[in-house]
């Protein structure tokens, strides 16, 4: 019981700060233009991009090879998954547009918004099980303080990366005429799923361990599917075509330092 309770707690951190990032859109104008757009759009790639490098893919690796499992098999495997999941995704949200169109109405978001969203809440996912695997060893062996104080880092710099991600999911909802509290609640509760599967994966524990390669793998294919396919396209639509690519950059080594530094 325990481990259930420092696993909330660590999660509930790491929604905290999503919940923070995604306050950002009340500091930006409604209409955006379309520049500022194309940077944010950028920023948001750029996010993504490193994140599913360092926060996915390489303890994806890790940890699979930690389970005595083949780390390239795996995570190829489960990177793959995820990209097939946003490919069927993506069709079936061109044929419900395509059958909205038709009878004069249109979706409540953008396909790219859409995706970006559903991207960035799957990804959220393994991060939430790995901050509550984490405590639940923790809570194991309360008399060593190196596996509590692993724990806590591991929640903390994960709850740092999400600050970004907060901002990353919101200002694309603007851009789609959703109201800024909405747009809020919506990029507040992209990470809602980290303090409800970092529960279930305290309670579950050994179970959960030898998935966690699949897991973060798959949730780096859907959002790198996501910013090759709707993100980086969109970013260079505007007048001057380089500021999509600068705010990229920016987001990328924002993530890369974050999640390097506190790795």
């Amino acid at each position: 019981m325990n481990g259930i309770i420092y696993a909330l707690l660590g999660t509930a951190f790491t929604f905290l700060l999503t919940t923070l990032g995604a306050a950002n859109v009340f500091f930006v104008k409604k209409n955006v233009n379309q520049n500022v757009q194309c940077l944010f759009l950028g920023f948001a790639g750029g996010v993504m991009i490193a994140a599913s490098i360092w926060s996915l893919l390489v303890p994806g690796i890790e940890a699979a090879q930690s389970n005595h499992q083949i780390g390239w098999l795996v995570t190829s495997g489960g990177f793959l998954l995820g990209v097939v999941l946003l490919l069927t995704v993506d069709f079936l949200l061109k044929g419900k547009l395509k059958k909205l169109q038709e009878n004069g109405k249109k979706l409540p978001l953008t396909k790219k918004t859409a995706m970006l969203l559903m991207a960035i809440t799957i990804h959220n996912i393994p991060e939430g099980m790995a901050v509550g695997m984490a405590f639940a060893f923790a809570a194991q062996e309360l008399s060593n303080a190196n596996i509590m104080s692993g724990a806590i880092a591991l929640a903390l710099g994960i709850g740092i990366q999400n600050y970004p991600e907060g901002m990353a999911v919101t200002l694309p909802l603007l851009r789609d005429g959703i109201s800024k509290k909405k747009a809020f609640i919506i990029g507040s509760l992209s990470a809602a799923v980290e303090p409800a599967f970092g529960v279930i994966a305290a309670a579950l524990a050994g179970m959960a361990s030898p998935l966690m390669p699949l897991l973060l793998s798959f949730a780096a294919g859907t959002m790198i599917y996501v910013v090759v396919e709707e993100l980086i396209p969109e970013a260079h639509l505007g007048e001057k075509e380089n500021i999509g690519t600068l705010g990229f950059v920016v987001g990328f080594l924002v993530m890369m330092i974050l999640d390097v530094a506190l790795g």
